[in-house]
């Protein structure tokens, strides 16, 4: 149990790494969003078809067939995520998003505890409330009120994202992989009839490749595999890590300064999911 769980932990967690950078790329990218979506989910999905069939070569066919109903209702979720999440973007303030991507830890955790039967520990408990806590401090200042639609698909995501997990968790003797790749082509062909397509300059050309050739592939890979060998909660909790660090990323290279609060709400986050790895890897090794 000990070595499947820090296998989970370690690939989870460096699949959330890889993913920090990923908002800076989107900026710097500088795409409407249609566009962006064609391009990222284009090159993106191909290239994680394409690393599979030459990793699995002739059992790459069957790697496919493996994934079954869940592993298409796994595509249809990372498709209709990317909608949602563009959908709450331009309906709620960022600061609202992110109150919502709180819960996910919690939708995970009720999703794991009625459909997987898994028995979520208190310390687990803990560890979320206090990460929600710290997350609603971080977005504090951006709050707006009154915008049902932006909110509600904002709610969207967290199910989606927590589903997600629990499907991965549930269905942990499949490679769900492949799935991941279809759900980003299927984002693509969805937003396919509304883009632009404009002129792109090669420093375009070159982040939008970095980002959907290499982080979006690699990231979602990891976040695909690792949650096969921890509970969905904390592969749940894991992935807020993005919504804290994410920033630094842009404030290092662009100069966009976060405020005292989003600092402050970002170290509560770190240092809870810190300690609560610690205290599942000392459990873990006493087992």
């Amino acid at each position: 149990m000990n070595s499947e769980y820090r296998k989970g932990f370690m690939l989870t967690l460096l699949g959330v790494l890889v993913f920090t950078p990923d908002t800076l790329v989107i900026r710097l990218t500088n795409l409407e969003f249609f566009s962006l979506t064609v391009g990222r989910g284009v090159i993106g999905g191909l290239a994680m078809l394409l690393g599979l069939a030459l990793y699995y070569r002739r059992n790459f066919k069957n790697q496919i067939l493996a994934i079954g109903y869940w592993g298409l209702a796994l595509a249809v979720l990372q498709g209709s995520f990317t909608w949602a999440f563009h959908g709450a973007l331009k309906n709620t303030s960022v600061a609202n998003v992110l109150i919502f991507f709180a819960s996910m830890p919690l939708i995970a955790a009720l999703m794991s505890k009625v459909f997987l039967h898994e028995k979520i520990q208190k310390v687990t408990w803990i560890a979320i409330g206090v990460v929600i806590l710290g997350l609603l401090l971080v977005s504090s200042k951006g709050i707006i009120v009154g915008n049902w639609l932006g909110d509600f698909l904002a709610l969207m995501c967290a199910v989606i994202m927590a589903g997600f997990f629990t499907i991965v968790r549930g269905r942990y003797t499949v490679n769900l992989i492949p799935a991941t790749g279809f759900g980003l082509l299927l984002a693509a062909l969805v937003a396919s009839p509304f883009a632009s397509y404009p002129e792109m300059s090669s420093s375009q050309w070159i982040y939008l490749i970095i980002g959907a050739g290499f982080i979006l592939p690699v990231a979602l890979g990891l976040l695909t595999l690792g949650p096969r060998y921890i509970p969905a909660p904390e592969a749940a909790m894991l992935s807020l890590l993005e919504t804290v660090l994410g920033p630094l990323w842009v404030w290092l290279v662009i100069s966009e300064q976060p405020d005292s609060n989003t600092v402050i709400g970002g170290a509560i986050v770190v240092g809870t999911l810190f300690l609560h790895a610690l205290w599942r890897m000392r459990q873990a090794n006493s087992v």
